[in-house]
C-alpha cells in the first residue's frame, strides 16, 4: 500500500532531484543502509497553485512512497525544516472529492442554531492548479544511493 505526502511552500526553483535528496536525507539513516531496507519513492510531482484574485503563486511537491511507515517517518522528521532556506510544512496528502464537500450537503441543524459558524468555507476560491514537473518511478534497489529516472516530463 502506498502513501502520499505533500511538501508545502517550496521555493519556485526547486527540482525533483532536490526534493528527493531532501526526503532521503531524513529517511536514509545508517540503520536503514545497514539493514538494506528499501526506502522506495514511487514518484515526485511538483505542482504550481496560482491564486487568480491576488496573482500569488505557490509550489508544492507530492511524494508517493511505497511504504506508509517510511512516509510517516519523513513527515515526522521533515515537518518544520528548511529546504533551500525556506521553511516547509510536510503532511499526509489527502485526496478530496467534490462530492464529499460539506458546503454542498444540506444541514440538518438550522443555521440560526450555530453561533460561531464560519461565513465562508476553508478552501480558497479562484485557485488554478498546474502540474509543473513529474518524475517517473525510480529504479528499485537501495534508494539511499544515487538514482536514475525511468521517465521524466519537464
Amino acid at each position: 500500500m502506498t502513501m502520499r505526502v505533500i511538501i508545502c511552500s517550496l521555493p519556485d526553483s526547486t527540482t525533483e532531484r532536490e526534493v528527493r535528496q531532501f526526503v532521503l536525507s531524513a529517511i536514509c539513516s545508517f540503520l536503514h543502509r545497514l539493514l538494506r531496507r528499501q526506502n522506495r519513492i514511487n514518484s515526485i510531482e511538483i505542482i504550481e497553485i496560482t491564486d487568480t484574485t491576488c496573482c500569488s503563486t505557490e509550489y508544492h511537491a507530492i511524494v508517493d512512497f511505497e511504504q506508509p511507515d517510511i512516509a510517516l517517518l519523513a513527515i515526522k522528521k521533515l515537518n518544520g525544516t528548511k529546504l533551500k532556506g525556506a521553511p516547509v510544512v510536510v503532511r499526509e496528502y489527502q485526496t478530496r472529492s467534490s462530492y464529499r464537500d460539506r458546503r454542498r450537503q444540506s444541514s440538518e441543524v438550522p443555521l440560526l442554531a450555530i453561533h460561531n459558524r464560519r461565513k465562508g468555507g476553508r478552501r480558497r476560491l479562484n485557485l488554478s492548479k498546474k502540474t509543473v514537473r513529474i518524475s517517473g518511478v525510480f529504479q528499485p534497489g537501495n534508494s539511499c544511493q544515487p538514482y536514475v529516472l525511468e521517465g521524466s516530463i519537464s
